[in-house]
């Protein structure tokens, strides 16, 4: 039986999934083409005609490379604002989530705190130095009583 060293088996741990990695990639070549962020704006998946506008260009040889730029800039900061908006909704749903839980918690451990009642009475009545004080006839007196209610 071979032995396998640690260092071995992570390198081959790490080809198998090199081998699946590029699997998935040539299953699905173009899973971002449309949507390179991965994001969605209220359920629906960005696409990149969503900031194409419906009108096309005129002429492609009176625009300009600069124009060109620019309008590509403003699609991608438009996009980068819709992601935006997207992850602040969604931090916005976890924190109301969070703080209704911390409300449900803290009302629970309220109730519980209320009905919860705790008395010292009687607690240290009867320790080794308070009975060691009292007259025997006393003790005798206590023995008997508590003999009487077991």
């Amino acid at each position: 039986m071979e032995k396998i060293s640690p260092l071995r088996a992570s390198l081959k741990a790490f080809e198998q999934f090199k081998a699946q990695r590029i699997q998935k990639r040539q299953e699905n070549p173009n899973t971002n083409a449309t949507n390179p962020f991965g994001l969605t704006f209220k359920g629906v998946t960005l696409t990149a005609d969503v900031f194409t506008p419906e009108t096309p260009k005129e002429n492609p040889a009176t625009t300009n490379k600069f124009n060109e730029a620019f309008q590509k800039a403003g699609k991608l900061a438009s996009s980068a604002w819709v992601s935006t908006l997207n992850r602040i909704g969604s931090i916005k749903q976890s924190m109301i989530s969070f703080g209704n839980r911390m409300k449900e918690n803290a009302i629970n451990t309220w109730d519980k705190l209320n009905k919860t009642e705790i008395s010292f009475t009687g607690l240290f009545k009867d320790s080794v130095s308070n009975l060691q004080k009292r007259p025997v006839n006393e003790l005798e007196e206590m023995f008997k009583d508590e003999l009487a209610t077991v």
